[in-house]
């Protein structure tokens, strides 16, 4: 058997051996990991609003229905099915929200609205019937990416699946690892499917060193997406973030960290005719370690604030902003905001204001706010028929809640005798405050942070007691919230109030029936002495932006006692104003008719003159260019990496689209390369001919001889009577094998004159 036939033997064997069923079972396996990531984090939504179990059926159900069909039914038939079945599920989607399928009809312009903003960074926790949504995404891309894929149509397969993920990431559900396990799965599947379809050749090993390079560059290009996605898990914690930072940077969602520092930076001053705490955001949905805010919000001057159930007197807050902020201070059940920052206010489907961008320093506005009449024996009997909305927002306990934690909860309500909604809040808030230390070093604990902080912990800070206690209503089936802002601050004149980040501050919210939200303080007291002493240890320090003007040489508690407001808040039962306006409202809460509809009582309305017509500017930034002047490497380690991943990219690449044969072509032509025996040497000099000849005129037809070809150029060409010596000595070293080195070194130089004599700039560089 002739050497080529022996090669061809072993060709053809191993592409039987390593072609075929591995590297299809690999492209599935690919498919299977990116399925695996977008349905991890459909996953995550499910275990927080509930539906896992069917989700997983949903799942499996579409796989093995594709799985059955990939041969009995054509594609655009499997289309239909798939893209049928996403119908089916928003139809149920709208119809649980309360649109229906005409209102999606006639106001598409509505949910093409609401798609764009999910698009562009929106959580899907943050969707009302989040859930349902989630059922009704998942079946189109599972059963059309598993339909194509036993179709051995690897590259389509991914597609639906891809683009499933893609949307995700949009969203800022998907984080940076499931993204790039999904990619690495998406591309796996292309590279063992093409491997698949060409029988596993070592020649088609370009296509996994470029699936490695853009798996590389795609979980670098991931960061440029819009959206946040999920919090980074590490295995070592970084330096504590500031209290303020970690609870209210962010009106949407608010994470549950670690230990944190406290801040004495002035946020804002407050003139207020009634002092309290300063609420900045209310979360309904909790998913372990993290409060998200779900639910649409509106334009302020469409929808404005409602006012609280029941009885209330009002009071008048004039706010000044000393540090540029993400998220509005109002005091709690506010009625009317004033000023212009009014220009760009939305309102959340909470009754929360959030500006449409940052406060700046200098920025004003007033708020009027709601004062309810509650004592706790009319708190106590006001019962459980809670509206609709409020079940369906403030009764949510993820997955992860554990039995354990419904225990306890019951074991200490019982232990309080505590039997109506009222008696279980004051029952909480009073166990954690007499049970339980206040500190800031706290570890994160793994998992569900409320069944730890009830179960293995005995100390924390305000984010972990309003977390904890709420969960535990919630599993009583008392509607809660978890609402965060501000502690009433230093006291610096008889109704002015400096507050800075180490007012930061989490509480509860409870939901009674005509009376509405009342606030709860589970946090324990020591908390005021903690934070008190940070202040005091910032002055002593000299540390910047510590003090307005106002606050300067007040000391750290202030000029007087903290108001009774407080202390109130801290029994379950807000202070009721009483400082003679209780005409401002009727009994029965709706607006008295000497008020104008803006909320102001009279033109000179001292509050009023307060605000700045103009706004605030912000305040002159100027940062000390402290460089040491230290050189600094200018590449790391994965730099580096990078680098050589996306060479050997490139360099498949180009290999895969014939690049390096041309250049190798290009090369010879110009240059025989190294020298060998005289006869191979003869035979290269030939084939750079061949190709110089190829491309002056044309290239030697199939089952044309040298002889024959050479001949036909020269009955049709001027052709250099150089390339007829050329083939004299190939002829002579091809059939004869006799042929001295002098003759090869002749065939040689003969074709170097002529190509460098056809491209005298290129030739020149071979010289």
């Amino acid at each position: 058997m002739s050497t080529s036939n022996r090669r061809r033997t072993i060709s053809v064997d191993l592409s039987e051996t390593v072609g075929g069923e591995p590297f299809r079972l690999l492209a599935l396996s690919g498919l299977v990991v990116l399925t695996a990531a977008y349905v991890a984090v459909l996953r995550e939504v499910t275990l927080v609003v509930g539906g896992t179990r069917s989700l997983y059926l949903i799942v499996v159900g579409m796989g093995l229905g594709a799985t059955v069909l990939a041969r009995a039914i054509r594609p655009r038939t499997a289309l239909t099915i798939g893209l049928g079945a996403s119908v089916l599920g928003f139809w149920t989607y709208l119809e649980a929200t309360g649109h229906g399928l005409g209102t999606a009809i006639t106001h598409a312009d509505m949910f093409v609205s609401d798609t764009v903003t999910l698009a562009t960074g929106m959580e899907l926790l943050q969707m009302l019937e989040a859930g349902i949504w989630t059922l009704a995404f998942v079946p189109a891309p599972v059963f059309l990416s598993w339909y194509l894929a036993m179709r051995e149509r690897y590259v389509l397969s991914v597609i639906p699946g891809g683009l499933a993920l893609l949307f995700l990431v949009l969203t800022g559900d998907a984080s940076m690892g499931v993204t790039l396990v999904g990619v690495v799965g998406g591309i796996s599947a292309v590279g063992f499917g093409e491997l698949h379809h060409r029988d596993g050749s070592i020649a088609q090993a370009d296509v996994l060193a470029i699936m490695f390079a853009v798996i590389v560059f795609l979980s670098l290009s991931v960061t440029l997406v819009p959206g946040g996605a999920a919090s980074p898990t590490f295995l070592v914690e970084s330096e504590p973030g500031t209290l303020d930072g970690v609870i209210d940077d962010n009106p949407d969602r608010t994470t549950i960290t670690g230990q944190v520092d406290l801040s004495p930076e002035v946020q804002f001053s407050v003139v207020t005719e009634e002092p309290g705490y300063w609420r900045t955001g209310v979360y309904d949905r909790y998913t372990g370690d993290a409060w998200v805010r779900s639910g649409p919000d509106g334009s302020y001057d469409d929808i404005g604030l409602a006012p609280p159930a029941g009885e209330y007197d009002t009071a008048r807050h004039t706010f000044t902003i000393e540090h540029q902020r993400n998220t509005i201070p109002v005091a709690a059940q506010p009625t009317a905001v004033e000023g212009d920052v009014t220009d760009a206010l939305r309102v959340t489907d909470h009754g929360q204001p959030m500006p449409d961008g940052p406060l700046i320093q200098g920025d004003m506005y007033n708020v009027e706010s709601a004062s309810l009449h509650n004592d706790p024996e009319t708190l106590a009997s006001a019962g459980t028929e809670y509206p609709e909305p409020i079940t369906e927002y403030y009764l949510q306990t993820p997955e992860s809640t554990s039995e354990a934690f419904e225990d306890r909860t019951a074991e200490i309500l019982d232990a309080a005798d505590a039997d109506n909604p009222y008696e279980k809040a004051a029952a909480i808030e009073a166990y954690f405050q007499s049970e339980y230390d206040y500190t800031l070093d706290v570890d994160r604990p793994g998992g569900n942070a409320a069944n730890a902080f009830l179960l293995e912990m005995d100390e924390g800070y305000c984010v972990y007691f309003a977390t904890t206690m709420t969960q535990m209503l919630r599993a009583e089936g008392v509607p809660a919230r978890y609402v965060t802002g501000y502690t009433t601050g230093q006291q610096v004149d008889d109704n002015e109030y400096v507050v800075r980040g180490l007012d930061a501050h989490a509480w509860v919210e409870v939901y009674f029936p005509d009376h509405g939200w009342v606030a709860f303080e589970p946090t324990p007291q020591s908390r005021d002495d903690t934070h008190q002493d940070r202040l005091e240890e910032a002055r002593a320090d000299g540390e910047p932006n510590v003090d307005t003007d106002a606050s300067a040489g007040v000391p750290a508690d202030g000029i007087q006692d903290e108001p009774d407001a407080l202390e109130d808040i801290v029994d379950g039962v807000p202070a009721p104003l009483d400082d003679g306006n209780d005409s401002d409202n009727q009994s029965d809460g709706t607006p008295d008719a000497n008020r104008t509809p803006d909320g102001n009582e009279s033109d000179d309305d001292p509050f009023d003159q307060r605000i700045n017509p103009g706004g605030g500017t912000a305040p002159g930034a100027g940062a000390d260019d402290d460089d040491a002047g230290i050189p600094s490497i200018p590449f790391s380690s994965g730099d580096v990496f990078v680098g050589l991943a996306v060479l050997v990219g490139l360099a498949a690449g180009a290999h895969r689209s014939g690049v390096p044969a041309l250049v190798s072509r290009e090369v010879r032509l110009y240059w025989h390369g190294f020298r060998e025996e005289p006869v191979t040497d003869t035979r290269r000099a030939y084939d750079r001919l061949e190709h110089l000849l190829a491309r002056s005129y044309r290239p030697r037809e199939r089952g044309e001889s040298p002889r024959g070809y050479l001949a036909s150029l020269e009955a049709t060409h001027s052709v250099d009577p150089r390339a007829r010596r050329v083939m004299e000595l190939y002829e002579r070293a091809h059939y004869a094998g006799e042929i001295d080195e002098e003759g090869a070194t002749e065939a040689i130089d003969l074709v170097t004159e002529l190509a460098r004599e056809r491209a005298p700039v290129v030739g020149h560089l071979w010289q």
